[in-house]
């Protein structure tokens, strides 16, 4: 026997008149919905009715991990720093370890990768000399005998990315992507790394950061297809970075929606079954310098959106990272918002744990919609190169985030401890954070923005 059966269902139709009612002449749309940067009209409510029409429900998100990575990122300024750090990380409770930075010789490699047990940890290369770390890395796995077959992780370097951060090639175009095709085919490695987070850093709404991490996907597929490889080869050795901001269900939703378009993008290529490798950062675009201690939130509740959304591996911002290199306590805290939500809460024990969430379901419909229609135009115009080459990408995403930046200055949008609730008592650090490379590129770079440090160099009218 239902409960159930004692009451009357509740239409859709029902509840607006009865809200409306409730209005008393107050306009519904102007009071109730809330529009985002993204164009999405976000409703007061949703039920099983939004979900009618809903095409994201019929694509299955649950085919992946749900045990993600905890990934260190180590930057190498000294190996033996590197090393070390790499090692404090995987007894603090890392499972895979990312160095960002060049390797000169065998011997540092070596040193590098001592007491690692490569055989259970995922390893990754970010390195703008990718061919050579290659290199040293097979010879280390060979002088070891370790069995390749166990070894999980990626040796990449994103040239299109560096390119709009640094408006400059690494070497020129033509030779930067030929380095990208000559190590495809000498790893099993993940070799290729699209960093959506450099859009998402820049102030790119959600449907920018999807649609423009895609497109520039497409144009290396097709440059390396051009050159030989296969697409199946191509899209097997692809990963993606995406940044992740205080948009709680937003970036849940977005996730999911870029799994999605992976499927269909896979699919046009007459490839099905390759899940999108998604390693999500917790962004510096709202890191704060001044009661930093509130970073701990804002990456916490980050850090939860990435896995609730199905990311397969994670990095959470040290919450002093923006006006100091991070201590050994900072990773530790940054390290341990990952461990309590594996231990603690149990996030890695059900997989796609959003499905039929009402209003997540609908965001990730109307996020897919939106970030498609973005895609197409960019592929319509010339493609991902030809539209930053014109500058047409970086002026879209520059357009947006200078809206934000008003928004955030004159308090339309809060930041906690930033323009709401700020600690007056407390000197704030000198940001460290680079936001303009001050480039003289081939193209107009794209600018990495911290609004914190904006809003301490302007002023803020709003407390």
């Amino acid at each position: 026997m239902s409960l159930f059966n004692d009451f009357k269902s509740i239409s859709h139709q029902d509840w607006l008149e009865k809200i409306t009612q409730d209005l008393k002449g107050k306009d519904f749309s102007e009071t109730l919905i809330w529009k985002t940067d993204e164009g999405i009209n976000v409703q007061p409510f949703y039920d099983a009715e939004t979900l009618n029409d809903n095409v994201s429900q019929n694509f299955d998100l649950t085919n992946c991990n749900n045990d993600w990575e905890i990934r260190e990122q180590v930057e190498i300024k000294t190996i033996k720093e590197a090393n070390q750090l790499a090692l404090n990380a995987l007894k603090g409770g890392a499972n895979s370890i990312q160095f960002n930075g060049n390797i000169e010789n065998q011997n540092e490699m070596n040193e590098l990768l001592a007491d690692i047990m490569l055989d259970i940890i995922h390893i990754h290369f970010y390195t703008s000399t990718p061919d050579q770390t290659l290199n040293f890395f097979n010879t280390f796995i060979e002088n070891n005998n370790i069995d390749k077959a166990l070894l999980k992780g990626s040796i990449t370097y994103d040239y299109l990315g560096e390119l709009l951060i640094s408006g400059n090639w690494s070497k020129d175009e033509k030779t930067d992507f030929n380095d990208l095709f000559n190590i495809q085919n000498k790893t099993s490695l993940k070799t290729i790394t699209i960093r959506g987070d450099y859009y998402a850093n820049a102030g790119a709404t959600i449907t920018q950061e999807i649609a423009y991490t895609l497109n520039q996907t497409i144009e290396y597929i097709d440059q390396l297809t051009e050159r030989g490889i296969s697409a199946e080869r191509a899209i097997n050795n692809i990963s993606f970075n995406l940044g992740i901001n205080s948009n709680y269900f937003f970036e849940i939703a977005k996730i999911r929606a870029f799994k999605i378009l992976w499927q269909l993008i896979t699919k046009t290529y007459g490839i099905e079954g390759v899940e999108a490798n998604i390693h999500a950062q917790t962004s510096n675009y709202n890191i704060a310098a001044q009661d930093a201690q509130t970073n701990i939130l804002r990456t916490t509740t980050e850090g939860m959106s990435a896995v609730l959304g199905g990311c397969n591996s994670l990095s959470i911002t040290p919450f002093n990272s923006s006006y100091e290199a991070p201590s050994d306590f900072t990773l530790r805290v940054a390290r341990n918002i990952q461990i309590i939500l594996k231990e603690e809460a149990y996030l890695n024990k059900v997989k796609d744990a959003s499905k039929g969430a009402y209003y997540i379901e609908n965001l990730t419909d109307e996020l897919v919609t939106k970030s498609l229609d973005l895609f197409k135009e960019v592929e319509n115009n010339g493609g991902f190169l030809a539209n930053i080459k014109n500058d047409t990408i970086q002026n879209s995403i520059e357009e947006v985030n200078l809206k934000k930046e008003t928004e955030y200055k004159d308090g339309t949008q809060s930041l906690l401890g930033v323009n709401i609730h700020i600690n007056n008592m407390e000197n704030s650090p000198k940001a460290i954070i680079n936001q303009d490379h001050n480039s003289n590129g081939s193209i107009k770079h794209l600018k990495q923005i911290n609004i914190p440090q904006l809003i301490a160099q302007q002023g803020t009218s709003h407390a």
